[in-house]
């Protein structure tokens, strides 16, 4: 390099900052809203033998929670520029409920902590329903 530390490591540092303004750039975390349309087709292509039998969408529409007559839970999350679903045993998502929100804690790292808008007889249901599995 010039032979000078300080300048070496300008130059070094300048490089790096670079390197990580343009892979943030390029593969920045996107999260667009979605509809409950696709988000239907999407955990149909997923799991094409999970039959939701009720739903509930997060305020900014980033998040869907499915269920099934089975007790069976489905979460689908806005990831990057598409969608990512995971599928949920009977009874193993936590939730809890507060300020008028269902709170469900991260199911894994493509998922984090979601809320969805509830009433407090909607909210009694649905945690029922992901505590007990049922």
């Amino acid at each position: 390099m010039t032979g000078n530390v300080v300048i070496d490591l300008a130059i070094s540092l300048t490089g790096v900052a670079i390197l990580v303004v343009l892979a943030r750039l390029i593969f920045g975390k996107v999260d667009t809203p979605f509809g409950l349309d696709s988000v239907r087709e999407r955990l149909a292509f997923d799991e094409p033998d999970f039959q939701a039998v009720d739903w509930l969408i997060d305020e900014g529409a980033k998040a869907a929670l499915a269920r099934n007559e089975a007790g069976e839970m489905a979460i689908v999350t806005a990831h990057g520029d598409g969608l990512v679903t995971r599928r949920i045993a009977a009874g193993r998502m936590r939730a809890h409920y507060g300020d008028g929100k269902i709170t469900v804690d991260p199911v894994d790292h493509t998922t984090g902590r979601t809320h969805f808008a509830a009433d407090s007889e909607t909210a009694r249901a649905w945690l029922a329903h992901l505590q007990a599995g049922s």
